[in-house]
């Protein structure tokens, strides 16, 4: 299961790099991005608002076998596939198996090829543990476009942060204490301008967050990362969307360093309470 997902989800990054190109209009011909809005880490994210509500998605799918949490026991009578809609973004989708033998012909002899999925969350089966389960309502073959499912415009690669850019006086020693279990910065508030991915990881002290909060997997570039959390608020979501369209961003936080007591696992986490971007300054 995650060798497949880890397969699917590389393949379709390195697509899109091949593919990407100058920043362009979301009036521009689709290409081999699926562009899917809103993105796979946000429908998750907001999982437990949207509920009920059936989305177009764009994807590349694979068989998987995988019944936990809400769906456990299901498998004699659906067919689980693995979404790919979009680099590293995966959906669980269960359907009918009748319509899985159906899709799982058209893989057989295509494994790229491109699907369009109706999707939904089921408000009963909504789950912190496996969170990006659900069902598939529909399926066609080929990418279609309806109204508010594309992009609103391409990702700018050229925001995308590289290592020499997060490279700022003094941040190299407070990554390097941000991965200590026993930081010396936890209850302290910082600042960090880092590079910056929406994120669908609540856990330790954000765990069961998901309502309150927006999640953020904040990164220097060269292998360390921390995740940050900030209230759900409009002025947040802004900057979650900016996030999700161009998909790695530089962002300046003003953050408090947490960390769960008494956990030999936890790393410290960041409490966001202001942000800021520099590449808009």
């Amino acid at each position: 299961m995650l060798l497949a997902r880890t397969t699917l989800a590389f393949g379709l990054a390195l697509l899109l790099l091949l593919s990407s190109g100058a920043p362009a209009s979301a009036t521009d011909p689709p290409d081999r991005d699926p562009r899917n809005w809103p993105t796979v880490s946000r429908l998750i994210g907001d999982r437990y608002e949207v509920a009920g509500q059936v989305f177009t998605l764009r994807v590349h799918a694979t068989r998987a076998d995988y019944f936990n949490c809400s769906y456990r026991g299901t498998h004699s009578r659906l067919m689980a596939f693995t979404l790919l809609g979009g680099p590293y973004e995966t959906l669980t989708g269960y359907m009918p198996r009748e319509l899985g033998r159906i899709l799982e012909r058209v893989l057989d002899s295509d494994p790229w090829a491109p699907i369009t999925v109706q999707v939904r969350f089921d408000p009963e089966r909504l789950s912190e543990l496996c969170p990006d389960q659900v069902d598939v309502l529909e399926w066609s073959k080929g990418w279609q476009y309806p109204p508010r499912s594309l992009t609103p415009g391409r990702p700018d690669t050229s925001l995308q942060p590289t290592a020499a850019r997060l490279a700022i006086d003094g941040q190299k020693e407070l990554w390097k204490d941000l991965q200590k279990l026993d930081s010396p910065h936890i209850g302290q508030r910082i600042q960090l301008t880092s590079g910056a991915r929406v994120s669908t990881a609540y856990h330790c002290a954000f765990r069961g967050a998901t309502r309150t909060h927006f999640a953020l997997r904040l990164h220097d570039g060269r292998g360390h990362f921390i995740h940050g959390y900030m209230p759900r608020t409009a002025s947040n979501r802004k900057l979650l969307d900016y996030v999700a369209l161009h998909r790695d961003v530089a962002v300046a936080v003003q953050a408090r360093v947490v960390k769960l007591a008494m956990s030999s696992y936890c790393r410290p986490q960041l409490e966001i309470t202001s942000w800021s971007l520099p590449d808009q300054r």
